[in-house]
């Protein structure tokens, strides 16, 4: 593994509980010893490669300090990543993050589909309620059939004979 912000080689041991960064120069070895809580999250860094239409996919821990942060895996086919970074998150306790390209960190959970609150309360039922439905109150009340008048047996004034 390596630190992000700095050009020596480091070795680093990544527990569930903290991360031991140890330096490998012979002239000023050091060890740095960081409680995984400090660390914002795990993230996923996706960018374009040298080469037309390839990509380079990269993993890191995070920390606020860049040059805190640790590769943790680095590959050409993002999808290699998609098993272990979940992996990552869950066994060190921290949020999944993805790097965008304009430079912004979000959690994963800004790319969901899921509504952020509930629906609105549905509409009362007409049935429910009682009442008629609007374009039908600007209407007159229709009657029935047993309250027509029936005229039975006189003769027919309509037609012209």
């Amino acid at each position: 593994m390596a630190a992000l912000g700095t050009s020596k080689t480091v070795e680093a041991v990544v527990d569930t509980k903290s991360v031991t960064i140890t330096t490998l120069d012979e002239t000023d070895p050091s060890t740095l010893v960081i409680p995984i809580h400090q660390f914002e999250g795990v993230v996923v860094h996706i960018q374009g490669a040298d080469e037309p239409g390839a990509v380079v996919a990269r993993l890191i821990l995070k920390h606020s300090d860049p040059q805190l942060s640790l590769l943790l895996s680095e590959t050409d086919k993002p999808e290699l990543l998609a098993q272990s970074w979940p992996a990552w998150a869950e066994a060190l306790g921290l949020p999944m993050l993805v790097w965008e390209l304009g430079g912004m960190i979000k959690p994963i959970e800004a790319y969901s589909a899921r509504p952020s609150c509930a629906p609105h309360p549905r509409r009362k039922l007409p049935l429910l309620t009682g009442r008629r439905p609007r374009f039908l109150v600007r209407r007159p009340v229709g009657r029935s059939a047993a309250d027509a008048t029936v005229y039975q047996g006189e003769r027919e004034i309509i037609a012209p004979h």
